[in-house]
């Protein structure tokens, strides 16, 4: 894996709806439903469609910060605006909350696992398992996290048609009525959701990669509104599915929609979609792996192999102290708080200092005409 932005290390921006997506849906889909309903009851739905739309303002704001940088990625950009010694530790702060993120997706999607369908198996051993397919797919470099992406959106997509199952049983009432509840409501639902759809930052460490940057916007916006569309479904059909009582009770809300899929040759269709979803998970921990090593490069010239191995380390050592749904719980709520911070606020103020800059830097060249 390299640092570097030679031809090899890029990408056509169509890349991007696979990338984007493959981070944003991670483990989030299988249980988000109920902190979504707990605050904003059957009008969830509209919680999860104004962050979708809010998502969409960020990304473009994205974009356009990154197009007024050209060619500078998250890193550089910190650099630029915040100068060598602030920008860098506010680096080191981007590189830890990308550590925690994989530290995150790893032991949720362990706990999946544990929940449904090996409950004694060692969690130091799933987490060495996933570990060690993320280390082998990330020193193929970009190109490997751009093929396998590529593979877990089609995934996405397959798994997504079985959630029209439950549709036959379901009761439409519970939908209304709508606006049942406050606004207030609604946008700290909307908030919540905001925990579970983040992840899209990582435009700002792929933009420099992309050839065809004039295309970045069209992409990331198409990859964004799948994604929103994907999670819309999935919460309609879990309102009108499961009652209030049940939907609040349910801590894999994804899981219990396919749990009633029934085949004569296959009756628990949810043991071969855990397995297949860490097709779909492992994408996103490369991702966050080579943001953190492309950090350790440019701050501290360190070596790309040792590096990662020692974030494996990290990360499986992490995981294996984390022994119940509890802890799995306040790491989700802890990490999906500065998710938020780092996703949606961030971006706002780099958007504002970067245009200060800008203006700043004319008037300068004005003046000494």
């Amino acid at each position: 894996m390299s640092s570097g932005t030679s031809h090899k290390y890029q990408f056509k921006a169509y890349m991007l709806l696979f990338l984007v997506c493959n981070v944003q849906v991670g483990v989030g889909i299988f249980g988000f439903q109920r902190y979504i309903y707990k605050e904003a009851g059957h009008d969830a739905w509209m919680s999860v469609l104004l962050s979708g739309i809010a998502t969409h303002l960020i990304v473009w704001i994205m974009v356009k910060t990154l197009e007024m940088h050209k060619s500078l990625d998250l890193y550089g950009i910190q650099h630029v605006l915040f100068g060598k010694w602030i920008g860098g530790v506010l680096s080191i702060c981007m590189m830890l909350y990308f550590l925690t993120n994989m530290t995150t997706i790893v032991r949720t999607y362990i706990e999946a696992i544990q929940s449904w369908i090996f409950p004694d198996f060692p969690t130091w051993l799933l987490s060495l398992i996933l570990l060690v397919l993320m280390v082998y797919g990330s020193l193929g470099g970009i190109r490997v996290i751009l093929q396998t992406s590529f593979i877990s959106f089609f995934l996405i997509i397959a798994t997504s048609l079985f959630f029209n199952y439950p549709i036959r049983y379901v009761e439409w009432s519970r939908l209304l009525p709508i606006y049942d509840t406050t606004a207030q409501h609604i946008w700290v639902g909307a908030i919540k959701m905001g925990f579970t759809i983040t992840g899209f930052e990582v435009i700002f460490m792929l933009y420099r990669h992309v050839q065809d940057k004039n295309k970045v916007m069209r992409y990331a916006q198409a990859s964004v509104l799948f994604t929103n569309i994907l999670y819309l479904f999935i919460m309609i059909v879990s309102i009108i599915y499961f009652s209030e009582n049940q939907i609040l009770r349910t801590i894999w809300g994804s899981i219990n929609l396919l749990k009633i899929i029934k085949y004569p040759f296959l009756e628990r269709i949810e043991f071969i979609a855990i397995p297949f979803w860490m097709l779909v998970v492992l994408p996103g921990i490369m991702q966050l792996a080579w943001n953190v090593l492309r950090g350790t490069v440019q701050l501290f010239g360190w070596n790309e192999k040792l590096t990662l191995y020692g974030l494996a380390v990290i990360v499986i050592v992490a995981s294996s102290t984390l022994h119940n749904r509890g802890q799995v719980n306040q790491l989700n709520d802890f990490i999906g708080i500065y998710s938020v911070i780092v996703s949606y606020c961030y971006p706002l103020l780099l958007f504002a200092l970067t245009y200060v800059y800008k203006w700043r830097k004319r008037e300068k060249g004005s003046d000494a005409h």
